[in-house]
Protein backbone atom coordinates (compact mmCIF):
# COMPACT_ATOMS: atom_id res chain seq x y z
CA UNK A 1 0.00 0.00 0.00
CA UNK A 2 1.28 3.47 -0.79
CA UNK A 3 1.96 6.10 2.16
CA UNK A 4 -0.30 7.92 0.97
CA UNK A 5 -3.30 5.55 1.37
CA UNK A 6 -1.67 3.83 4.08
CA UNK A 7 -2.24 7.50 6.29
CA UNK A 8 -6.35 7.54 4.57
CA UNK A 9 -6.94 4.12 5.59
CA UNK A 10 -5.17 4.83 9.03
CA UNK A 11 -7.37 7.96 9.48
CA UNK A 12 -10.55 5.96 7.99
CA UNK A 13 -10.34 3.82 10.63
CA UNK A 14 -9.36 5.80 13.73
CA UNK A 15 -12.47 8.02 12.78
CA UNK A 16 -15.05 4.56 12.45
CA UNK A 17 -13.69 3.39 15.98
CA UNK A 18 -14.40 7.02 17.48
CA UNK A 19 -17.85 7.46 15.56
CA UNK A 20 -18.84 3.55 16.77
CA UNK A 21 -17.79 4.78 20.38
CA UNK A 22 -19.66 7.67 20.60
CA UNK A 23 -22.71 5.50 19.31
CA UNK A 24 -22.31 2.82 21.29
CA UNK A 25 -22.01 4.71 24.43
CA UNK A 26 -25.87 6.15 23.74
CA UNK A 27 -26.90 2.75 24.10
CA UNK A 28 -24.52 1.46 27.19
CA UNK A 29 -22.92 4.09 29.01
CA UNK A 30 -25.48 4.66 31.65
CA UNK A 31 -25.37 1.40 32.78
CA UNK A 32 -22.90 2.33 35.63
CA UNK A 33 -21.81 -0.73 38.10
CA UNK A 34 -19.20 1.33 40.53
CA UNK A 35 -19.11 4.84 41.54
CA UNK A 36 -17.06 7.31 43.09
CA UNK A 37 -17.94 10.62 45.11
CA UNK A 38 -17.36 14.56 44.31
CA UNK A 39 -17.89 17.67 45.77
CA UNK A 40 -19.44 20.58 43.63
CA UNK A 41 -17.06 23.40 43.30
CA UNK A 42 -19.53 25.59 40.90
CA UNK A 43 -22.83 25.45 39.49
CA UNK A 44 -23.50 27.42 35.73
CA UNK A 45 -26.41 27.27 33.71
CA UNK A 46 -25.47 24.13 31.88
CA UNK A 47 -21.88 22.77 33.93
CA UNK A 48 -21.04 22.31 37.40
CA UNK A 49 -17.22 22.03 38.25
CA UNK A 50 -16.80 19.45 40.30
CA UNK A 51 -13.81 18.06 43.05
CA UNK A 52 -13.40 14.10 42.98
CA UNK A 53 -12.80 12.14 45.29
CA UNK A 54 -10.62 9.11 43.74
CA UNK A 55 -9.95 6.04 44.51
CA UNK A 56 -5.73 6.01 45.87
CA UNK A 57 -3.54 3.53 44.21
CA UNK A 58 -1.73 1.12 46.38
CA UNK A 59 1.46 -0.99 46.02
CA UNK A 60 0.02 -4.23 44.27
CA UNK A 61 1.86 -7.44 45.33
CA UNK A 62 3.00 -10.25 42.81
CA UNK A 63 3.31 -9.84 39.05
CA UNK A 64 4.25 -6.59 37.46
CA UNK A 65 0.89 -7.07 35.48
CA UNK A 66 -1.10 -6.18 38.42
CA UNK A 67 0.70 -2.66 39.04
CA UNK A 68 -0.04 -2.27 35.58
CA UNK A 69 -3.70 -3.15 35.45
CA UNK A 70 -4.65 -1.12 38.68
CA UNK A 71 -2.49 2.02 37.06
CA UNK A 72 -4.95 1.42 34.01
CA UNK A 73 -8.33 1.15 35.54
CA UNK A 74 -7.77 4.59 38.00
CA UNK A 75 -7.10 6.54 35.10
CA UNK A 76 -9.89 5.46 33.07
CA UNK A 77 -12.56 5.55 35.69
CA UNK A 78 -14.18 8.67 33.99
CA UNK A 79 -13.54 9.83 30.10
CA UNK A 80 -14.23 13.01 28.34
CA UNK A 81 -17.40 12.88 26.06
CA UNK A 82 -18.40 9.85 28.23
CA UNK A 83 -22.46 9.73 29.53
CA UNK A 84 -22.98 8.75 33.22
CA UNK A 85 -24.97 9.69 36.01
CA UNK A 86 -24.53 11.85 38.88
CA UNK A 87 -26.99 11.12 41.48
CA UNK A 88 -29.49 8.72 39.07
CA UNK A 89 -29.76 12.07 36.20
CA UNK A 90 -28.36 11.97 32.88
CA UNK A 91 -24.86 14.46 32.41
CA UNK A 92 -21.82 13.92 30.11
CA UNK A 93 -18.31 14.66 31.22
CA UNK A 94 -16.97 17.44 29.64
CA UNK A 95 -13.71 18.20 30.87
CA UNK A 96 -11.16 16.59 33.34
CA UNK A 97 -8.23 18.20 34.84
CA UNK A 98 -6.65 16.28 37.59
CA UNK A 99 -9.06 15.48 40.57
CA UNK A 100 -11.54 18.15 38.78
CA UNK A 101 -14.37 17.34 36.34
CA UNK A 102 -16.28 19.73 34.45
CA UNK A 103 -19.63 18.09 34.09
CA UNK A 104 -22.54 19.08 31.44
CA UNK A 105 -26.22 18.61 33.10
CA UNK A 106 -29.47 19.44 32.42
CA UNK A 107 -30.52 21.69 34.53
CA UNK A 108 -27.67 23.52 37.00
CA UNK A 109 -30.21 24.47 39.35
CA UNK A 110 -30.57 21.04 40.76
CA UNK A 111 -27.35 21.11 41.97
CA UNK A 112 -25.94 23.71 45.40
CA UNK A 113 -22.25 24.77 46.09
CA UNK A 114 -20.57 22.28 49.12
CA UNK A 115 -23.29 19.20 47.84
CA UNK A 116 -21.89 16.08 47.46
CA UNK A 117 -22.69 14.33 44.50
CA UNK A 118 -22.52 10.28 43.39
CA UNK A 119 -21.20 9.78 39.75
CA UNK A 120 -21.42 6.28 38.40
CA UNK A 121 -18.71 5.13 36.43
CA UNK A 122 -19.69 2.57 33.19
CA UNK A 123 -17.92 -0.71 32.33
CA UNK A 124 -15.89 0.37 29.64
CA UNK A 125 -15.10 -0.85 25.75
CA UNK A 126 -11.16 -1.66 25.54
CA UNK A 127 -9.76 -2.61 22.44
CA UNK A 128 -5.87 -3.68 22.80
CA UNK A 129 -3.19 -3.71 19.81
CA UNK A 130 -0.64 -5.16 19.94
CA UNK A 131 2.02 -4.80 22.07
CA UNK A 132 6.00 -3.75 19.49
CA UNK A 133 9.18 -5.29 20.99
CA UNK A 134 11.32 -2.65 19.89
CA UNK A 135 14.68 -3.70 21.61
CA UNK A 136 15.42 -7.09 23.08
CA UNK A 137 15.68 -11.14 21.98
CA UNK A 138 12.52 -12.64 23.33
CA UNK A 139 10.01 -10.91 20.53
CA UNK A 140 7.32 -13.30 21.44
CA UNK A 141 7.39 -11.50 25.24
CA UNK A 142 4.97 -8.68 23.52
CA UNK A 143 2.37 -10.84 22.96
CA UNK A 144 2.71 -13.08 26.18
CA UNK A 145 2.67 -9.89 28.37
CA UNK A 146 -0.23 -8.77 26.19
CA UNK A 147 -2.29 -11.35 26.86
CA UNK A 148 -1.63 -11.79 30.72
CA UNK A 149 -2.49 -8.04 30.80
CA UNK A 150 -5.77 -8.74 28.97
CA UNK A 151 -7.12 -11.33 31.17
CA UNK A 152 -6.10 -9.09 34.40
CA UNK A 153 -8.22 -6.59 32.60
CA UNK A 154 -11.01 -9.03 32.14
CA UNK A 155 -11.05 -9.87 35.85
CA UNK A 156 -11.09 -6.32 36.99
CA UNK A 157 -14.24 -5.78 36.09
CA UNK A 158 -14.09 -2.93 34.82
CA UNK A 159 -13.76 -3.72 30.87
CA UNK A 160 -15.26 -5.12 27.99
CA UNK A 161 -12.58 -5.98 26.19
CA UNK A 162 -12.37 -6.72 22.95
CA UNK A 163 -11.19 -9.87 21.28
CA UNK A 164 -8.35 -8.55 18.69
CA UNK A 165 -8.76 -10.84 16.29
CA UNK A 166 -12.40 -9.58 15.60
CA UNK A 167 -11.00 -6.43 15.20
CA UNK A 168 -8.08 -7.63 13.21
CA UNK A 169 -10.81 -9.50 10.31
CA UNK A 170 -12.96 -6.17 9.86
CA UNK A 171 -9.93 -3.68 9.72
CA UNK A 172 -8.78 -6.27 6.47
CA UNK A 173 -12.27 -5.84 5.71
CA UNK A 174 -12.48 -2.35 5.51
CA UNK A 175 -8.79 -2.27 4.12
CA UNK A 176 -10.75 -4.66 0.74
CA UNK A 177 -13.65 -2.51 0.99
CA UNK A 178 -11.49 0.78 0.53
CA UNK A 179 -9.47 -0.98 -2.67
CA UNK A 180 -12.51 -2.25 -4.34
CA UNK A 181 -12.05 -5.94 -3.98
CA UNK A 182 -15.16 -6.40 -1.36
CA UNK A 183 -18.40 -6.03 -2.05
CA UNK A 184 -19.37 -4.00 0.85
CA UNK A 185 -18.49 -0.31 0.67
CA UNK A 186 -16.45 1.00 3.15
CA UNK A 187 -19.84 2.77 4.87
CA UNK A 188 -21.11 -0.32 5.59
CA UNK A 189 -17.67 -1.99 6.81
CA UNK A 190 -17.23 0.91 9.05
CA UNK A 191 -20.41 0.37 10.55
CA UNK A 192 -19.13 -2.92 12.12
CA UNK A 193 -16.68 -1.25 14.16
CA UNK A 194 -19.22 -0.33 16.85
CA UNK A 195 -16.97 -0.75 19.55
CA UNK A 196 -14.38 1.00 21.58
CA UNK A 197 -14.38 3.47 24.28
CA UNK A 198 -10.58 3.46 24.80
CA UNK A 199 -7.31 2.05 22.93
CA UNK A 200 -4.29 0.56 24.87
CA UNK A 201 -1.14 0.12 22.96
CA UNK A 202 2.16 0.25 23.59
CA UNK A 203 6.00 -0.92 23.76
CA UNK A 204 8.27 -3.05 25.21
CA UNK A 205 12.20 -2.61 25.59
CA UNK A 206 14.31 -5.35 27.31
CA UNK A 207 18.05 -4.09 28.54
CA UNK A 208 19.66 -6.23 30.85
CA UNK A 209 17.20 -8.64 32.22
CA UNK A 210 14.32 -5.44 32.85
CA UNK A 211 11.56 -4.76 30.69
CA UNK A 212 10.88 -0.88 30.17
CA UNK A 213 7.22 -1.15 29.47
CA UNK A 214 5.60 1.99 27.83
CA UNK A 215 2.11 2.01 27.32
CA UNK A 216 -0.40 4.40 25.91
CA UNK A 217 -4.21 5.25 27.01
CA UNK A 218 -6.39 6.90 24.12
CA UNK A 219 -9.68 7.68 24.33
CA UNK A 220 -11.33 7.19 20.80
CA UNK A 221 -13.99 9.98 21.30
CA UNK A 222 -11.74 12.83 21.68
CA UNK A 223 -8.61 11.13 19.94
CA UNK A 224 -6.55 12.33 22.63
CA UNK A 225 -3.82 10.14 24.97
CA UNK A 226 -5.70 10.39 28.05
CA UNK A 227 -2.61 8.88 30.26
CA UNK A 228 0.33 7.10 29.73
CA UNK A 229 1.41 3.91 32.03
CA UNK A 230 5.31 3.32 32.33
CA UNK A 231 7.50 1.01 34.39
CA UNK A 232 10.36 -1.09 34.49
CA UNK A 233 10.26 -4.13 35.96
CA UNK A 234 12.14 -7.75 35.40
CA UNK A 235 8.28 -8.48 34.17
CA UNK A 236 7.89 -11.99 35.49
CA UNK A 237 9.15 -13.30 39.10
CA UNK A 238 11.06 -16.82 38.83
CA UNK A 239 8.13 -18.35 40.38
CA UNK A 240 5.71 -16.72 37.50
CA UNK A 241 7.52 -18.05 34.96
CA UNK A 242 5.43 -20.57 32.98
CA UNK A 243 6.38 -22.31 29.25
CA UNK A 244 5.02 -19.98 26.35
CA UNK A 245 6.96 -22.03 24.06
CA UNK A 246 5.55 -24.55 20.85
CA UNK A 247 4.76 -27.91 22.13
CA UNK A 248 6.07 -31.14 19.59
CA UNK A 249 5.66 -33.77 21.22
CA UNK A 250 6.33 -36.64 19.09
CA UNK A 251 7.60 -39.08 21.72
CA UNK A 252 10.84 -40.01 19.22
CA UNK A 253 13.33 -39.03 21.98
CA UNK A 254 15.25 -41.94 23.88
CA UNK A 255 14.12 -40.04 27.43
CA UNK A 256 10.59 -39.51 28.61
CA UNK A 257 9.49 -36.02 29.05
CA UNK A 258 9.82 -35.76 33.20
CA UNK A 259 6.27 -33.75 32.87
CA UNK A 260 4.71 -36.58 32.06
CA UNK A 261 2.68 -38.22 34.38
CA UNK A 262 2.50 -42.45 33.18
CA UNK A 263 0.69 -44.47 35.46
CA UNK A 264 -0.79 -47.26 36.45
CA UNK A 265 -4.45 -46.56 37.58
CA UNK A 266 -7.26 -48.74 39.12
CA UNK A 267 -10.45 -48.59 40.92
CA UNK A 268 -10.62 -51.76 43.54
CA UNK A 269 -14.25 -51.26 43.91
CA UNK A 270 -15.18 -51.55 40.37
CA UNK A 271 -12.07 -53.21 38.31
CA UNK A 272 -11.97 -50.57 36.04
CA UNK A 273 -7.87 -49.40 35.49
CA UNK A 274 -5.67 -48.17 32.70
CA UNK A 275 -1.66 -48.10 32.42
CA UNK A 276 -0.20 -45.47 30.43
CA UNK A 277 3.26 -45.86 28.98
CA UNK A 278 5.49 -45.20 25.47
CA UNK A 279 4.79 -47.36 22.83
CA UNK A 280 8.04 -48.20 21.00
CA UNK A 281 6.48 -50.23 17.60
CA UNK A 282 4.19 -47.79 16.87
CA UNK A 283 3.09 -44.03 15.84
CA UNK A 284 1.48 -41.89 13.56
CA UNK A 285 2.95 -40.57 10.15
CA UNK A 286 5.10 -43.22 9.67
CA UNK A 287 7.11 -42.35 13.01
CA UNK A 288 8.21 -45.19 15.22
CA UNK A 289 6.91 -44.01 19.19
CA UNK A 290 3.26 -43.04 20.70
CA UNK A 291 1.88 -42.33 23.82
CA UNK A 292 -0.30 -45.45 24.33
CA UNK A 293 -3.36 -46.00 26.75
CA UNK A 294 -4.73 -49.43 28.13
CA UNK A 295 -8.24 -49.52 29.80
CA UNK A 296 -10.42 -51.75 31.08
CA UNK A 297 -14.51 -50.33 31.98
CA UNK A 298 -16.84 -52.45 33.68
CA UNK A 299 -20.67 -52.21 34.10
CA UNK A 300 -20.05 -49.88 37.49
CA UNK A 301 -21.68 -46.95 37.19
CA UNK A 302 -19.19 -44.89 38.96
CA UNK A 303 -16.63 -42.52 36.86
CA UNK A 304 -13.21 -43.58 35.75
CA UNK A 305 -10.94 -41.64 33.44
CA UNK A 306 -8.36 -43.45 31.96
CA UNK A 307 -5.97 -41.00 30.89
CA UNK A 308 -1.91 -39.18 30.70
CA UNK A 309 -1.08 -36.26 31.69
CA UNK A 310 1.07 -33.91 31.38
CA UNK A 311 1.94 -31.35 34.31
CA UNK A 312 4.17 -28.61 32.82
CA UNK A 313 2.97 -25.29 33.21
CA UNK A 314 2.03 -23.06 30.75
CA UNK A 315 0.96 -19.88 29.33
CA UNK A 316 -0.75 -20.94 25.56
CA UNK A 317 -2.36 -17.49 25.18
CA UNK A 318 0.03 -17.74 21.69
CA UNK A 319 -2.26 -20.65 20.92
CA UNK A 320 -5.89 -21.19 19.62
CA UNK A 321 -5.95 -24.71 20.39
CA UNK A 322 -3.98 -28.32 20.82
CA UNK A 323 -3.82 -30.78 17.72
CA UNK A 324 -2.49 -34.56 17.70
CA UNK A 325 -3.54 -37.70 16.02
CA UNK A 326 -5.21 -40.63 17.65
CA UNK A 327 -6.05 -43.89 17.21
CA UNK A 328 -8.00 -46.92 19.08
CA UNK A 329 -8.86 -50.46 18.96
CA UNK A 330 -12.29 -49.48 18.62
CA UNK A 331 -14.51 -46.84 17.91
CA UNK A 332 -14.49 -44.38 20.72
CA UNK A 333 -15.12 -41.00 22.33
CA UNK A 334 -11.95 -39.32 23.58
CA UNK A 335 -11.55 -36.18 25.61
CA UNK A 336 -8.63 -33.60 26.27
CA UNK A 337 -9.25 -31.87 30.03
CA UNK A 338 -7.16 -28.76 30.24
CA UNK A 339 -6.55 -27.51 33.94
CA UNK A 340 -6.71 -23.58 34.72
CA UNK A 341 -5.56 -22.06 37.97
CA UNK A 342 -6.39 -18.75 39.89
CA UNK A 343 -4.15 -16.25 40.48
CA UNK A 344 -5.01 -15.62 43.85
CA UNK A 345 -4.57 -19.53 44.66
CA UNK A 346 -3.14 -21.95 42.44
CA UNK A 347 -5.24 -24.93 44.04
CA UNK A 348 -8.28 -23.47 43.00
CA UNK A 349 -8.66 -25.20 39.58
CA UNK A 350 -11.43 -24.95 36.85
CA UNK A 351 -11.38 -28.30 34.09
CA UNK A 352 -12.07 -27.54 30.54
CA UNK A 353 -13.32 -30.02 28.30
CA UNK A 354 -12.54 -31.09 24.71
CA UNK A 355 -14.14 -34.38 23.17
CA UNK A 356 -12.94 -35.91 20.00
CA UNK A 357 -13.99 -39.60 18.38
CA UNK A 358 -11.45 -42.08 18.23
CA UNK A 359 -11.46 -44.54 14.88
CA UNK A 360 -9.37 -47.49 14.19
CA UNK A 361 -6.90 -45.58 12.18
CA UNK A 362 -4.88 -42.43 12.54
CA UNK A 363 -6.87 -39.46 12.31
CA UNK A 364 -5.86 -35.94 13.23
CA UNK A 365 -7.51 -34.09 16.08
CA UNK A 366 -8.19 -30.64 16.74
CA UNK A 367 -9.38 -29.22 19.94
CA UNK A 368 -9.80 -25.05 19.84
CA UNK A 369 -9.08 -23.86 23.14
CA UNK A 370 -12.38 -21.61 22.84
CA UNK A 371 -14.47 -24.34 21.80
CA UNK A 372 -13.53 -26.29 25.01
CA UNK A 373 -16.43 -26.30 28.16
CA UNK A 374 -16.49 -26.88 31.83
CA UNK A 375 -16.49 -30.37 33.26
CA UNK A 376 -19.47 -30.24 35.66
CA UNK A 377 -18.55 -33.51 37.21
CA UNK A 378 -15.62 -31.52 38.09
CA UNK A 379 -16.85 -29.15 40.31
CA UNK A 380 -19.22 -31.64 42.21
CA UNK A 381 -16.57 -34.40 43.10
CA UNK A 382 -13.43 -34.23 40.58
CA UNK A 383 -11.67 -31.25 41.97
CA UNK A 384 -11.73 -33.10 45.01
CA UNK A 385 -10.51 -35.93 43.57
CA UNK A 386 -7.73 -34.55 42.30
CA UNK A 387 -6.27 -32.56 45.21
CA UNK A 388 -8.09 -29.25 44.47
CA UNK A 389 -11.07 -26.78 44.53
CA UNK A 390 -13.16 -25.79 42.37
CA UNK A 391 -12.05 -22.23 40.67
CA UNK A 392 -14.02 -19.30 39.33
CA UNK A 393 -15.03 -20.37 35.51
CA UNK A 394 -12.66 -18.54 34.14
CA UNK A 395 -10.38 -19.65 31.41
CA UNK A 396 -6.83 -18.30 32.02
CA UNK A 397 -4.50 -19.73 29.29
CA UNK A 398 -1.89 -17.97 31.35
CA UNK A 399 -2.10 -20.32 34.11
CA UNK A 400 -2.32 -23.69 32.51
CA UNK A 401 -1.58 -26.05 35.45
CA UNK A 402 -1.83 -29.54 33.43
CA UNK A 403 -3.29 -31.48 30.54
CA UNK A 404 -4.43 -34.82 30.20
CA UNK A 405 -5.71 -36.79 27.20
CA UNK A 406 -7.74 -39.45 27.52
CA UNK A 407 -10.82 -41.65 27.92
CA UNK A 408 -13.53 -41.04 29.94
CA UNK A 409 -15.90 -44.82 31.02
CA UNK A 410 -19.17 -42.22 30.97
CA UNK A 411 -19.24 -41.64 28.04
CA UNK A 412 -18.38 -44.75 26.61
CA UNK A 413 -19.59 -48.89 26.44
CA UNK A 414 -18.07 -51.36 28.88
CA UNK A 415 -15.20 -52.82 26.95
CA UNK A 416 -11.54 -53.03 26.75
CA UNK A 417 -8.90 -51.75 24.65
CA UNK A 418 -5.92 -49.12 23.94
CA UNK A 419 -5.86 -45.70 22.75
CA UNK A 420 -2.61 -44.22 21.06
CA UNK A 421 -1.70 -40.39 20.97
CA UNK A 422 1.30 -39.00 18.66
CA UNK A 423 2.34 -35.51 17.15
CA UNK A 424 0.97 -33.26 20.08
CA UNK A 425 1.15 -29.85 19.38
CA UNK A 426 0.01 -26.31 19.96
CA UNK A 427 -1.61 -24.35 16.94
CA UNK A 428 -2.46 -20.60 16.46
CA UNK A 429 -4.12 -20.21 13.03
Amino acid sequence: MKPGRRIFFITIIFLCISCAGSRQAQKDDSAGFLSINGTIQEARSKDIIVSLKLPETTATKGSPIGEITQQIVHKSLLLEGMKTEVNGKPVIIRELRGNTARIEVENAADYQTGKSINISVPKKTLAVVDFEVIKGTEREIGRVTLEGLTSALIDSGQFTVLERSKLKAVINELELSLSGLAKDSPDKVSGKLLIADLILTGTLSESMGEWDINLRLVNVRTGQAISAVSIKTALFKPSELRDAGPWNEDFESASIDPSWKLAYQKQRQTGNYARSGIDRQSGAENSKKSLRIDFKFTEAEESFFASAENSKKRNLTLYNGVEFFIRGTDKLYGQVNMLTSSPEDINKIDNWVGFFEIDTEWRKCRIPFDKMVLARRWIKEGAAKYGASPGDQIMRLHRVEAIRIGIDSPKNPATEGTMWIDHIQFYRD
